[in-house]
């Protein structure tokens, strides 16, 4: 969609909000987006000098009530950061920091599931998730297949790694050749997690 009609979008938003001032959406975008917002930022979407991104797009659609514009039928997630992965305990989001607190990641084109996301720590995997990337997991898709990516807890530890069929092992994707393969006896020695849909790194 061209930025000058989603910044027509922004001030349609704001008359639909019974005439809410600029000053107060930036306001709310702060509390929501967790981080700093002014009046003429939001000025700046409304007068087309400034892109609106998905995440500021789904906040001002929540804050003022007006649909947002869409040209295509791909669903959008937010995607919770609960923890990090390496070769540590996945920990519960709800045992770290409050939920209303969780920074929140927003993609497209992800399709069903439930999502979450981890911070990857380590470079085992870095052909494709480099160190301090973001991954996104899907917890309902469980059944492995070759050669895909996914997030294991192996004796209550969790690690990110490629399945290998035959023979069963965890394996990784490194530039680094001091990483080695992770062997399973039995199918059942490794819990699937969930599998990696995609991967994030903020240059």
């Amino acid at each position: 969609m061209p930025t000058s009609a989603l910044s027509g979008w922004v001030a349609h938003a704001l008359e639909h909000a019974s005439d809410m001032q600029q000053a107060e959406l930036a306001r709310q975008l702060q509390k929501r987006l967790r981080r700093a917002y002014d009046r003429s930022m939001v000025n700046k979407l409304v007068n087309d000098s400034r892109q609106l991104t998905a995440a500021e797009m789904l906040a001002i659609e929540e804050i003022t009530g007006f649909p947002a514009p869409s040209q295509t039928n791909e669903r959008i997630a937010r995607v919770p950061l609960i923890s990090w992965v390496s070769a540590g305990r996945l920990v519960d989001a709800a045992s770290q920091v409050p939920a209303e607190e969780l920074p929140l990641f927003v993609f497209a084109g992800l399709g069903r599931g439930e999502f979450f996301a981890l911070r990857v720590e380590g470079d085992s995997m870095d052909r494709i998730s480099p160190d301090k990337s973001i991954i996104v997991v899907n917890r309902l898709e469980r059944e492995l297949l070759h050669d895909k990516f996914y997030v294991f807890s192996v004796r209550g530890e969790t690690t990110y790694k490629r399945w290998h069929a035959e023979p069963a092992y965890l394996a990784p994707y490194s530039t680094n050749p001091v990483h080695e393969p992770i062997f399973i006896n039995r199918r059942k020695d490794a819990e699937v997690i969930g599998r990696v849909r995609r991967t994030r790194l903020d240059l």
